[in-house]
Parts: C-alpha cells; sequence; structure tokens
C-alpha cells in the first residue's frame, strides 16, 4: 500500500557546510517517496539547497553563528558562547511551531539543530555524536545535556554502519530505542569514480567556523606558493567568487559536479577531520591529509581514529610543512554502504 505524501521540513545546522550537504542524499529520497520537502536554515543552505533542488522552496531563519577561538581552546569557546546557543535554541522552537501552524508541516527533520522540533509533528534528529567529545571536566555535564535534547525528538538518526569497524568510532557509541544507524549520508555515495592526470598535486578544503578557517587558509597558502606544482583551494565561502593567485587556483565554492571534477584532477586531499569530509572522502576513495581544527575534541578524535583503523595521515595545524604534506598517504576506510538501514529509518518514521 502506497504511503501518504508527507509535508518535510529539514533544516541543518549553520556550523560549516556540511551539515547542510549531508542531508541532500536525505532530502533526494524523500522527494523520490514523492514527499513535499522544504528547507530552512541561513542564505549559504539556500544557496546550496538551489543548486541541487532549483524548485525546493527554503525558509530562512537564524542561526547559531558559532565563533571559534583562535587558540587551541574550542571547548571552552563553546561553553562561553552556551548562553547563545540556549537562546537560539528557544527561539528555534517558536520559529519550529509557527512554520507549522502557518506551513502544516507532518514530519521535520533536523540535522543538529536542538530547538527545531514542534509538538504537532514527528520530530527526526540527525546526529552522529551521541557519546558527545569535550574538555574531560564538562564531559558529564555535556553529556546529560546532549541526551536530554536528542531524547525530545521522536528519532534519532545516526549516519553510520552498525559494523564494528565505522566511520564514527566511540562518537556514536550512545544509543537508545530511538535511535537507528542510517548508513554514511554523503552527496557522492553513487558517483562514478574517474581515474584522470591529476592537474592538482594538493586541493585543500576549508570549512568551519572562523576564526580557525582563515587561520588554515593562510598556512596552506603559504606552503602552496613554495611548490613548482600547482594547487587548489576550495575556500567554503558560497558567497563570494573564484581567482587565482600564482600556482593556487581558489574557489569560493564548487557545486558537486565542478567539486568532483577537481578532487578527481587532485592528487591528494588537504581537509579537516570533520565528520562530514569523513564520510566524503570515504566515498570518494581519495588520498587524504586530515587537519584537525585545534582543540576541536571530535576532530581530534576522529583523525587519530581514522589514522589507527586506517593509516591516514594526520597533522597538527602548528606542525603542517612541506615535508609533512609530501608524506605517504592513505584512503579513508570504506565501511559497507548498507541502503536497508536508511530504508528502515524511513519507515519506521513512516515515510
Amino acid at each position: 500500500m502506497k504511503k501518504k505524501a508527507k509535508k518535510v521540513l529539514v533544516g541543518p545546522l549553520d556550523w560549516g557546510l556540511g551539515h547542510i550537504t549531508r542531508t541532500i542524499p536525505i532530502i533526494e529520497k524523500l522527494i523520490e517517496r514523492g514527499h513535499d520537502v522544504h528547507t530552512c536554515g541561513n542564505e549559504i543552505a539556500k544557496k546550496l539547497y538551489t543548486e541541487v533542488f532549483p524548485n525546493l522552496t527554503h525558509r530562512t531563519i537564524l542561526g547559531y553563528n558559532p565563533k571559534y577561538s583562535s587558540r587551541n581552546t574550542q571547548g571552552w569557546a563553546m561553553v562561553r558562547q552556551s548562553p547563545k546557543f540556549f537562546s537560539v535554541i528557544k527561539k528555534e522552537e517558536k520559529i519550529a511551531n509557527d512554520l507549522v501552524e502557518k506551513f502544516n508541516y507532518d514530519i521535520i527533520i533536523s540535522d543538529n539543530r536542538y530547538g527545531l522540533k514542534s509538538t504537532k509533528t514527528t520530530n527526526i534528529f540527525i546526529c552522529h555524536q551521541t557519546e558527545i567529545m569535550g574538555p574531560k571536566v564538562l564531559k558529564p555535564l555535556l553529556r546529560k545535556i546532549n541526551r536530554n535534547y536528542i531524547n525530545q525528538f521522536d528519532f534519532c538518526w545516526i549516519p553510520d554502519t552498525n559494523q564494528k569497524i565505522n566511520l564514527s568510532g566511540k562518537l556514536s557509541s550512545f544509543t537508545n530505542d530511538s535511535c537507528f544507524k542510517i548508513g554514511p549520508l554523503s552527496r557522492f555515495l553513487n558517483h562514478n569514480r574517474i581515474s584522470k592526470q591529476n592537474k592538482y598535486k594538493f586541493t585543500a578544503i576549508l570549512s568551519g567556523p572562523e576564526p580557525q578557517r582563515s587561520i588554515l587558509e593562510s598556512k596552506i597558502i603559504h606552503l602552496f606558493r613554495q611548490l613548482p606544482s600547482k594547487c587548489a583551494i576550495i575556500q567554503g565561502k558560497p558567497l563570494s567568487k573564484n581567482h587565482k593567485e600564482q600556482n593556487i587556483d581558489f574557489f569560493a565554492h564548487l557545486n558537486k559536479d565542478k567539486f568532483l571534477d577537481t578532487i578527481h584532477n587532485s592528487e591528494i586531499i588537504l581537509c579537516r577531520s570533520g565528520y562530514s569530509n569523513i564520510m566524503d572522502f570515504s566515498a570518494l576513495e581519495k588520498k587524504v591529509i586530515f587537519i584537525p581544527t585545534p582543540g576541536q575534541t571530535e576532530q581530534e578524535y576522529l583523525a587519530k581514529y581514522h589514522s589507527k583503523i586506517s593509516n591516514v595521515t594526520s597533522i597538527r595545524q602548528h606542525e603542517i610543512s612541506l615535508e609533512k604534506i609530501n608524506s605517504n598517504t592513505n584512503t579513508v576506510i570504506q565501511p559497507m554502504y548498507d541502503e536497508g538501514l536508511i530504508n528502515l529509518a524511513f519507515e519506521k518514521a513512516m515515510l
């Protein structure tokens, strides 16, 4: 029996671009099943969604607008901003209820937006970090807060596999009856792998909040200018413009096809060890070097974890050098993608 089409609102966190891009496979599957999908978020989310889904309705709502520390103290930087975050969460709940009242949504899918839920809808939370990382002294409190928010949703979808060796390691170790592994989420999972002669020796992909995005960019530019080879930097700034400087091509942002073409034309990728990057480069099977954001405990853990299980090179930001980026690298582990996991999650949510 064919299920009734639902009206679904999808809203990602404004914390880099990964939360936006990893919802793209979810939206594609929702549309494939005949559901009416709307998106919400900031102007960057609108631009990225419009590239892929030009006919979808997007609703602009407030963001968390996180700021990183310029030092190795990201956990404490987040703690200092927590009053702002809790305020946004409260406002988000009102926005969600107002949107549901006005547009009659049946389901809200929130990627790490703790307040994007309504008492009048089925609420789904996408999160790979159910076991929170943070400063050791704050871990028990952060874990309690995180689980309390997760428990307010009807379902928690974890983008990873049930295999013992997976992509998220112990980050997704906490589960309950409403938590389901749905398999990795990447817009590149079904891409055709293409072998090309490399145009670029290195391509660096920048992401995440300031000022750390710009700090890494400055270091990368300094290194690339010392090389005889052509290099590229994908800046993660969708509202800016492309340009060239000496041997470096700067891409403010690339759509999926141009991004893939650049990656396929690159010998080695340098990027943060954010979870969306890990899912993407697991799917793309490219040589990668991780540069975790200093003091960002989740990225530091993931870099160390993948260095151990699949021999991926990881370099601390303050230790980047030509010698280190020219070292031998390996691919991120490729876990088996199980289409059945996400289909099962959709069935349980009546989608």
